[in-house]
Formats: C-alpha cells, structure tokens, sequence
C-alpha cells in the first residue's frame, strides 16, 4: 500500500512537471494575486489587431503625431506599421521598436502602451524626439510567427546589395547551418518522427558542443527561404517602409545623438532583462548609462561568447538597430546608443522545439499550423504570469527613461 501511495505520488509530481514545462505554465499562474494591478494589465493584449488599436489611442491621447503605414501587398489581412512621434530637440532622435521579430511584439507594444501614457510630460522636458515604431514585422505579430510574410528574419535583414550578394552565395556550412540543416527544419511529421529531433539534438550537443549548435542556428543562413533564420536575399518591405520614412522625417545629416532600443523576447531567466550593445554602439557610453545593469552583468555585447543571452550571435548580421544607425554619416556615428532589450521567458529548448515545429508546419502543413502557433506565442509570451508582465513594464520604462535622459 505505501509502495502505491508513493508512487502514485510521484507520478502526480511528474504529471505537473510535465504540465509546467510542456505548457509553460508559469508558477505564478496557479497562485495569481488577489488582486489586478490594472497600471500593468492595462497595457497587455491578446493580439496584433487589440495592440495595434490601444497604441493608435495611446498616441491620440498622448497628442503625438500619428504615422499608419499600410502593408499594401498584404492588403488582405489589414496589416500597417503604426509610428507616433513625440516631438522634441530635433538633432537628437531616439526610436523605440516593438514586433521586428513579429510574436515577440506583445513585450514591446506593451512598453510602447505605457510610454504613451507618460508622454505628454515630454514635451516640456527638452528631451530627444521620439519616435515609437509599433510592429514592425505586423505579419509575424498578426500570424504569431517570428518571421515575416517571406519567412525572413528582420534581424538579419538590413543589409547592403554588397553584402547579400556575398551571403546569398556564402557555403550553407559557413556557421555549422547545413551540417543541422535537417534538425533545424523538420518536416511536419505526427508522432515518432517529431520525437527524433530531441535525440538528434542531444547528440549534436555532445559532439559539437551547445555553443556551436547555438551559433549555427542563430546566424542563419541566406540561401534556404523555407528554413528558420532566413535572412533574405533582399531587404524586406518593412525594412524599406522604416528607412523611408526615417530618411523624409528626420534629419539624419544633422542629428548630434541617436539611440535605438529593439524590444525582444526569448533569450535569458524568465523576466530578466538582458542589454544587447550592438557592435556600432559606444561602449563607454553605454557603461555609464547603464552603471547598475553593467554591475548586475545585465549588459553585454552581441559578440561576448561569455554570456548565455549573447552568446553565438558574434558572427550574426543584419541587425535592425545597427541598420539604421549606419543610415547617419560616418562622422556623426559617434556617441550612438544601439541596444536590443530582451526579455526572458522560457528554457530555449522550448523556444527552439516551438519555433522550429512552427515553421515545419507553416511551411508544409498550413492547416494543421494553429496549435503550433500557440506554442511560439507561448515561449515569447508568458501571457499567464502576471509577474512576468510586471517586469516587463517596469523595466521597459527604466531602460527607457535612462536612454531618454542621457539623449535630454
């Protein structure tokens, strides 16, 4: 009889682990607080459409110039990317963006939502212009996929004509890609065949090491459109949409201070923010605006392979933030703050397990995609964890103001 009881127990923990891990639900989730924090709450959604509608009446409030740039050959799903500019000093622009990797943009578009509310305090502040940039891959945010509408990773996108023609034509097994081809694109499989990738990855852990499995997902390849971590052999709409309208409402030849904070989910301790310093950015300055975070180990650049965050993106290009950093002269990229704010969520297993089966699905089995699709709204989510959103916000808004104060 004890023998049963203990096993029974033990199974019903397993049972719960399970449930936690596989469906990522958050502890918190099965203690909510007694009461809603409505100050937090009120800035999360449930989806792109929901989002897109509280930003565009957060910058009405706000009295910030509304810019809607519609997706015109996705005319079909209504799809814009939605910028509100707060004007400011004019030779010191900071852009905030939220969605460049489409699902992850429920993290950025909340930030967004509580900044706007803020906003009207800025104009009196002498500080920067602002200019928020709502979804910048709407497709990804509005399908919850991490790619665009041609599977393109919009960070490793900005590129030159030079530059993808050198990629385009780079051996798939530059970066250990084409040796993982098959382990990063699964086919669409239903039941044993889908189990296989966990074995397969254990293996390739142990012969080549984690990092190296790391890198070769995380720098892509230019060549596969179908696979994860496409890159593009051309730069995307959106892209074009961004540079265009920062070229005619900026003046790029005379600005003195630029930053750019990219908002991002999936990578680290669930709710801890990690600062990802683009090569581009001044280092220095960085370190003083971020004293506490650099101290908490919480800064680090993109090509330090002695983080867990950081680490294997050192050979990643393309990068949004450095993209437009590049659009100013030479001469006036100096003193330049280019930052990729990501927020933790679940172990990157899951993250890697959700978006690869995504994509096998939306690639070969478009119909049965949706609960796939859940998944990776899921593992860049944590919609359920009311802690989690709280860090969110909170830092979101530190971050922020600290970027907003330095460029004041």
């Amino acid at each position: 009889m004890a023998l049963a009881w203990r096993s029974s127990v033990v199974a019903l923990l397993l049972a719960i682990c399970v449930h936690v891990y596989n469906d990522f639900v958050p502890m918190d989730a099965y203690l909510p607080p007694t009461a809603i924090n409505t100050t937090v709450e009120e800035n999360f959604v449930d989806n792109y459409y929901q989002a897109r509608a509280l930003f565009r009446q957060r910058a009405k409030d706000a009295g910030a110039t509304l810019h809607t740039l519609p997706f015109e050959h996705l005319s079909h799903l209504d799809l814009t990317m939605d910028i509100a500019v707060v004007e400011g000093v004019s030779e010191n622009v900071f852009v905030h963006i939220s969605g460049t990797h489409g699902v992850e943009g429920f993290a950025g578009s909340a930030i967004q939502a509580a900044l706007l509310k803020r906003a009207k305090s800025w104009k009196k502040s002498g500080g920067p212009t602002v200019i928020l940039v709502h979804a910048l891959n709407a497709y990804g945010f509005s399908q919850l996929r991490r790619f665009n509408e041609n599977n393109v990773d919009l960070n490793r996108n900005w590129l030159t004509t030079e530059q993808f023609a050198k990629l385009t034509t780079l051996d798939l097994n530059a970066y250990g890609y084409g040796d993982l081809y098959d382990l990063l694109n699964p086919p669409a499989e239903s039941g044993w065949k889908r189990l296989l990738v966990w074995p397969r990855m254990v293996y390739y852990s142990l012969t080549v090491g984690p990092r190296a499995v790391k890198r070769a997902l995380v720098s892509g390849n230019y060549q596969r459109p179908e696979s994860v971590f496409f890159g593009g052999q051309e730069m995307q709409p959106s892209l074009k949409m961004l540079k265009q309208f920062l070229e005619e409402h900026t003046s790029l030849n005379t600005l003195k201070r630029l930053a750019v904070l990219d908002v991002h989910t999936g990578l680290g301790p669930a709710g801890v923010d990690t600062l990802i310093m683009m090569n581009d950015s001044d280092s220095e300055v960085t370190s003083r605006v971020f004293a506490e975070e650099v101290a908490a180990r919480n800064v680090v650049s993109n090509s330090d392979t002695d983080n867990a965050v950081a680490d294997g993106y050192d050979m990643v290009v393309g990068f949004v933030s450095e993209g437009i950093g590049r659009m100013l002269p030479v001469e006036h990229q100096k003193k330049m703050l280019l930052l990729s704010q990501e927020f933790g969520t679940v172990p990157s297993v899951f993250v890697f397990k959700a978006t690869n089966e995504e994509n096998a699905f939306y690639q070969h089995a478009p119909s049965r995609r949706l609960p796939y699709a859940e998944k990776i709204r899921d593992v860049f989510y944590v919609h359920r964890s009311f802690s989690w959103k709280q860090s969110v916000i909170e830092r979101g808004l530190a971050v922020f103001y600290k970027v907003y104060a330095e460029l004041s």
